[in-house]
């Protein structure tokens, strides 16, 4: 391993670079903005799918006296989350009453739906009327969409158990990927059927991430990355979609 872990600290040295010339903020840093925005004024908030992610981790504005509501369906990651409202539920199916909430936040949830009508019909009892969902995840027609989309689960199993013994990540076990919300038209078109409207929505890029132990291979997808961030007719292709759906 202690190859891998020298190609790996090299290509990491060298996602400096795309930070240098993409001249993009970081699609998670928009994602966050975005999140501030709409968690301000709000009261009650549902972090939706967290696992053990903290919501004082997404936003990065004071989360002093409101109500805020960890859900995920995996018993073990939901009891290292330090959110003192916890509960271990499926987001199509939780455990609170109608109109109790202002905002809604799920990040990289939409890929793992099998049946996002589902889950939006939901978001849409529990959140007031003009309360947001605001989310980011995967776009299918990304080179990195399409690649998960047709590839085994297997295969991203073992990838990401490579990645967390030669780099150290954090990263669970994935879930299983369906990415049947993951385009910026099927985002238009599940949400006005459940009651939502897009309030907006941005397609996003990060540097490359599953080519790390591959010299060579990493810095040309580096160079493929700042392509598709450079030039705007390519923005349905980019990685990530994030944005906001308001509820009518």
């Amino acid at each position: 391993m202690g190859l891998a872990r020298r190609i790996v600290g090299f290509n990491k040295k060298t996602n400096e670079w795309y930070s240098r010339f993409s001249g993009h903020a970081h699609y998670w840093e928009i994602y966050q903005g975005i999140v501030d925005e709409a968690v301000t004024p709000a009261e009650v908030i549902i972090h939706l799918g967290c696992g053990a992610l903290w919501f004082g981790q997404v936003a990065t504005v004071s989360l002093e006296g409101k109500t805020i509501y960890a859900v995920d369906p995996d018993e073990e990651a939901l009891a290292r989350n330090p959110a003192p409202h916890r509960l271990c539920a499926y987001g199509e199916s939780i455990p609170l009453p109608d109109s109790c909430a202002d905002v809604i936040v799920a990040d990289h949830l939409f890929e793992h739906l099998e049946k996002p009508e589902a889950l939006l019909h939901e978001a849409h009892r529990l959140l007031r009327p003009g309360g947001r969902l605001v989310f980011t995840s995967l776009n299918l027609l990304s080179y990195s969409g399409l690649a998960t989309h047709l590839t085994p689960h297997w295969l991203h199993t073992f990838t990401m158990g490579l990645l967390r013994a030669s780099s150290g990540s954090s990263n669970a076990r994935p879930c299983p990927i369906y990415l049947r919300m993951n385009t910026l038209w099927t985002v238009e078109r599940i949400a006005k059927e459940t009651g939502f409207r897009v309030d907006r929505i941005h397609t996003g890029m990060d540097h490359p991430c599953s080519t790390v132990l591959f010299p060579g291979l990493h810095q040309a997808f580096m160079a493929l990355h700042l392509v598709l961030e450079k030039v705007e007719a390519l923005a349905p292709f980019r990685i990530t979609l994030t944005g906001t759906l308001v509820r009518e």
